[in-house]
């Protein structure tokens, strides 16, 4: 498992000084909404494994070891078993997002907050190109707040969209009277 951060999400935001808290906070709301709409909700049996290998300290890597030692309780050994066996539960425990996924997915839960009103309210907060995502995300990573891929590279987030179309071209304005 990964070492406790030593700094919090505030402590980042100030260090940086570029991105306000809220920033960082929309980061963190448009992350779950990304993966959400990539992975869809997570299966309730899972977090329930999520949970007791947090509890445990258990790693995922070091799944297949304790079940072939059958070191886990039998409730947790079946449900390991139910999602295809420790490969497999560590393939639908990474709910990984690129950075070109991510990028989308904050831009649509902007519109979706502030409508034509995002770029605006995104600037405020120092945030002016993909890059900036990718910048704040790359902080968060450095601080043990969130955790990369091996093959996760800041330069994802170059020139994911272009701020000046991609909010106005996504917009649509919708009747109330559907």
């Amino acid at each position: 498992m990964a070492l406790k951060p030593q700094k919090n999400i505030a402590d980042v935001a100030r260090e940086i000084g570029r991105y306000s808290l809220d920033a960082f906070e929309f980061l963190h709301q448009g992350l779950d909404h990304s993966v959400q709409k990539l992975h869809g909700p997570p299966d309730p049996m899972l977090l329930k494994l999520c949970e007791w290998m947090e509890a445990k300290k258990i790693d995922p890597t070091d799944l297949e070891r304790l079940v072939e030692a059958e070191k886990v309780p039998e409730p947790v050994a079946d449900a390991i078993e139910h999602f295809g066996g420790p490969e497999a539960l560590r393939q639908k425990l990474n709910r990984h997002v690129s950075g070109g996924d991510l990028c989308w997915g904050l831009r649509d839960l902007a519109l979706q907050h502030w409508g034509l009103m995002a770029p605006a309210v995104l600037r405020c907060w120092g945030i002016r190109s993909t890059m900036d995502f990718g910048q704040m995300v790359f902080a968060l990573v450095n601080n043990g707040l969130l955790q990369k891929q091996p093959e996760d590279r800041i330069e994802d987030f170059d020139n994911v969209f272009d701020f000046d179309t991609a909010f106005d071209s996504a917009y649509k304005i919708t009747s109330g009277s559907n």
